[in-house]
Formats: C-alpha cells, sequence, structure tokens
C-alpha cells in the first residue's frame, strides 16, 4: 500500500464509504454506505477497481486533498466542480494527478455529491464487514469511529504507473441528468399496506408534485407536498427496506435511504426502484418529485443486468 492522498481541508459531509453493511439489522445496525449508489460503481468501475471498493463521498463539496505521488483518479457524481491545481477537471473521468498537485471539489453546480475513487480501493478498516461511514452509529470510516474525513488524514492504495491506462470518461448516454430546473421521477412499487389506506392516496400521490425538505439527508428525504390520509390502523413496528415510502402522521411521505432505521411503524405506500434512489440523492432541498407506477419484475431484471454490468471484470 502507498500513501497516496492527504486531506487538506473538508466538511463534516465528507466521508470513506462503500456499498454498506447487510445482514445486521437484527442487531440495529443500519445499511449505511454510499448514498448514490450509480455513481460510486462508476468511480470504481472506471479504474476497474474490486466491486464495491472503498471511496471518498463529498456532499456539497468542500473538500482539498494533496498527491503524495503519481497517481490514477477517478471521479463522479456531482457536475463541474473537481479541480487540480485550480485547473477543472472533468468529472466522471479517470484522471492522472502528479506528486504534490492538489485536487478540490468545490460546491456543485449540478447535483449534491461526488465520488472519488483511487487505485485498487482506498483503504480502511473493515468493521462488520463494510469500511462505511456511518456517524449516528460511530461505526466505520478511515478512524472506525464513525467519524468523517479529517485535515492531515492519508489515505493509502495501490498506486499504478501512468502508462497503465489512458484517461478516459463516461459516455454522455450514461451521466446522469442533475439540472435543477428537471423533475425527478420515481418509479414507486407498491406494497401490501397501500390497501389500508384511502381508495384516493396512491392517485393523490401520482398526480402531486412534492418538493425535497430542507431536512432531508441520509437518512431519509422528506417530501413536502399534497397531504395523504394516514390509516387510523395501529401496525407494529417492521423492518424498513431500502426505499420504502412511508407517510407520516402529517400527511407527508418519505423515502428512506440508506442510514435508515432498521425498524419503523409509520405506514407504507410502497418501495422505490433501487436504481432511482441514486436520482434522489443527488437532489438538493426544493428540487421537485413525482412518482410514477412501475412493474416489480421490470425493474428486478433491470437491477440485476446494472449489477452483473458493474461486477464484469475488466479483459
Amino acid at each position: 500500500m502507498n500513501k497516496v492522498l492527504t486531506v487538506l481541508k473538508t466538511n463534516t459531509l465528507t466521508s470513506i464509504q462503500d456499498q454498506g453493511r447487510f445482514g445486521y439489522a437484527h442487531l440495529g445496525i443500519t445499511q449505511g454506505g454510499v448514498a448514490d449508489e450509480y455513481s460510486f460503481h462508476w468511480a470504481n468501475k472506471l479504474l476497474e477497481n474490486p466491486f464495491s471498493s472503498s471511496v471518498i463521498e463529498t456532499s456539497l463539496g468542500g473538500l482539498e486533498a494533496e498527491f503524495q505521488q503519481n497517481s490514477w483518479f477517478a471521479i463522479t457524481g456531482a457536475m463541474d466542480n473537481a479541480y487540480l491545481d485550480d485547473i477543472k477537471v472533468p468529472n466522471w473521468s479517470r484522471i492522472w494527478a502528479k506528486r504534490g498537485q492538489r485536487l478540490s471539489v468545490r460546491m456543485p453546480r449540478m447535483g449534491l455529491r461526488n465520488y472519488i475513487a483511487l487505485p485498487s480501493g482506498i483503504k480502511a478498516p473493515l468493521h462488520h464487514g463494510s469500511s462505511a461511514t456511518v456517524t449516528k452509529d460511530r461505526l466505520g470510516g478511515l478512524h472506525s469511529d464513525g467519524q468523517g474525513l479529517r485535515a492531515g488524514d492519508d489515505l493509502y492504495c495501490f498506486a499504478l504507473s501512468e502508462k497503465q491506462y489512458k484517461p478516459i470518461s463516461v459516455s454522455s448516454k450514461f451521466i446522469p441528468d442533475f439540472a435543477p430546473s428537471s423533475i425527478i421521477q420515481l418509479r414507486l412499487l407498491l406494497g401490501s399496506q397501500h390497501l389500508l389506506f384511502d381508495q384516493n392516496a396512491t392517485p393523490t400521490l401520482y398526480e402531486a408534485t412534492y418538493s425535497v425538505a430542507s431536512q432531508s439527508n441520509k437518512m431519509g428525504y422528506q417530501l413536502t407536498g399534497h397531504p395523504i390520509a394516514v390509516p387510523k390502523q395501529h401496525l407494529i413496528s417492521e423492518p424498513i427496506a431500502l426505499g420504502a415510502v412511508q407517510v407520516l402522521p402529517s400527511g407527508q411521505p418519505i423515502i428512506m435511504l440508506c442510514e435508515r432505521q432498521t425498524i419503523g411503524g409509520y405506514h407504507k405506500l410502497g418501495t422505490v426502484a433501487r436504481l432511482d434512489l441514486a436520482k434522489l440523492a443527488q437532489t438538493k432541498p426544493g428540487a421537485k418529485i413525482r412518482f410514477i407506477p412501475t412493474d416489480v419484475n421490470f425493474c428486478l431484471n433491470e437491477y440485476k443486468n446494472w449489477l452483473k454490468f458493474f461486477q464484469k471484470k475488466a479483459p
């Protein structure tokens, strides 16, 4: 392992992440991991890293780091905010950096989160099979205490020579549209509990346009808009799936994300399609959301094929 990158400046929303922890919900341990699974896997794919290798996740920029030796790196996610020595470099690309150059990830013009990968993945201790940083649980990360990256942190990986790769970018047809003027459409898979709601609840959800509330985070994205009548029937708390759409007592929906609590008792209309959660995770407060119906088998096959692409080893 080589010391490749030293953190010079950061914010509280910059951390080491991977795909998260699985199989520990019965212990109250949340999944955690990256918010935008799509950008995360592309960052590792650009460097031909092992599947789900650890990366840096940043939100709203705020990262500055110095390369301690020559190295390739890849950056995906939010757009138009990556610089090497104050010279803008293309996002969604594999880039060569020289020793002493400074990488800065600034406030993005479009999108919210960025993912920075290093060759072979960033070395970080594993806890319950993952390096994912979950601050509220004081679990994971570079220092194993659930804290984000701090100034002075050194990041290690297996360095590659310049000759091993060439600069490359992801085709534009695979780069998401993060334009703030766009209305984000989320495909909704209805669950069994939707039958407990008033017959107008589902049509109301599909017809309404919701806004992302300012208190949204990696636990869940709270939405504001036309309220939905909440069933009076009491529910026993049960496990919460990634992407579950709960309806709060106020009638406002909340979409549960990677750092969600493991159980809950609010009524759930359904679950957002897995691949659509990446779009949601890149939205800022005030973004517009609409739900549309979809087919469970189509979404399942789509996700399986998508995972096969990223798990495929390079020739």
